[in-house]
């Protein structure tokens, strides 16, 4: 049986390929690759019947009766495919993420190369941005209190954050809002390792006189000479000195081991010189007391033996106390003896 060619009779897949053949008299095989129940083949423009009016068997198309020559026929062969499955709007919308209002179950990875791969908007109002949650429920957060600024804290009982402010400061957070002294750096268990900073440390108070600004530890070479050096002249046997700096108080400890000591023409008072610091002026004559041990020194009976760091210098005189405040020079010492200096002094800053 044959039909009139019509688009409304071809297979319904827009993939497929025409070939046309010009019979000659009586030929009934045309051959042609195809799909066996996926072709149509149609003469003179009119569509024939398979079985009735052709057969075939994926290489060729045989008709029943043979053509006359001059007989078009025009195979058409479609390539197979495969319906997807099929599924309702709402089987839709619960497997596949929306674009608005949705969950997802399951691990997310977002991946890109020199571009920043994930973009998290809240819009027009403030708060968080990111809610961190463990099994349904928060406990943690990410987001931005002010214009500029951002938060990133736990949200459990008892929990801290860190805001990093638009003015250059890290400030603590508790309960997800601001905090001031009740938030801890590291526990007794759970230390952090060093602290680098290029300024100082405000401790128990924001006042300038809370502000410690220095700590220091190290060593210096103290020298022992006269007032008027001259040509006077000192060896050692040995030299050791030690200072601490805890803002401006330092203190030091020092020991000299004289070898051979020349006064000369030098006058006194003897001087030790090279301390890390200068002795800051505390007002009158200013200076710092320093306790002096000697070995090996002559001196009155009754008299101690002290330093006077002089204001705003780096030397100390060493004189002798007698009971009645009276202050004496230390004598020029012979070859090998000892001097020990300890003390705290006050440097001017």
């Amino acid at each position: 049986m044959t039909r009139a060619r019509d688009t409304a009779n071809l297979i319904g897949s827009g993939n497929f390929s025409s070939t046309t053949f010009t019979a000659t008299a009586g030929q009934t095989a045309f051959t042609i690759s195809h799909t066996q129940g996926f072709v149509q083949v149609f003469m003179n423009g009119l569509l024939l019947d398979e079985t009735a009016d052709y057969t075939s068997n994926g290489t060729a198309i045989t008709l029943t009766s043979g053509a006359a020559a001059g007989d078009e026929i025009e195979v058409v062969a479609y390539n197979t495919f495969n319906v997807g499955d099929a599924q309702t709007q709402a089987q839709a919308d619960a497997r596949y993420v929306q674009t608005t209002g949705h969950t997802m179950t399951g691990a997310l990875t977002v991946d890109d190369d020199g571009a920043t791969p994930l973009t998290v908007d809240r819009a027009t109002s403030f708060g968080n941005i990111i809610d961190v949650q463990k099994d349904g429920a928060s406990v943690g957060a990410v987001g931005s209190p002010y214009g500029g600024e951002l938060y990133i804290q736990g949200t459990g009982a008892n929990s801290s954050g860190l805001l990093f402010t638009s003015g250059n400061t890290i400030q603590p957070r508790k309960n997800s809002a601001a905090d001031d002294g009740n938030i801890d750096i590291g526990a007794s268990g759970n230390k952090f390792k060093d602290l680098y900073l290029s300024g100082g440390v405000y401790i128990g108070g924001t006042g300038a006189v809370n502000k410690l600004d220095d700590y220091e530890e190290g060593s210096f070479t103290p020298v022992l000479s006269w007032n008027t050096p001259s040509n006077g002249s000192v060896s050692y046997q040995a030299r050791t000195a030690t200072y601490i700096r805890v803002g401006r108080a330092v203190t030091i400890h020092l020991e000299m081991r004289l070898n051979i000591v020349s006064q000369n023409s030098a006058s006194l008072p003897l001087l030790v010189s090279g301390f890390p610091f200068n002795f800051h002026n505390t007002g009158g004559y200013g200076g710092s007391l320093m306790q002096v041990s000697l070995q090996g020194f002559v001196f009155t009976a009754s008299h101690i033996p002290f330093g006077w760091g002089l204001y705003n210098s780096d030397k100390m005189y060493l004189y002798t106390m007698s009971s009645n405040a009276s202050n004496n020079n230390l004598a020029t010492p012979g070859n090998y003896k000892t001097i020990n200096v300890s003390g705290t002094y006050i440097t001017p800053g």
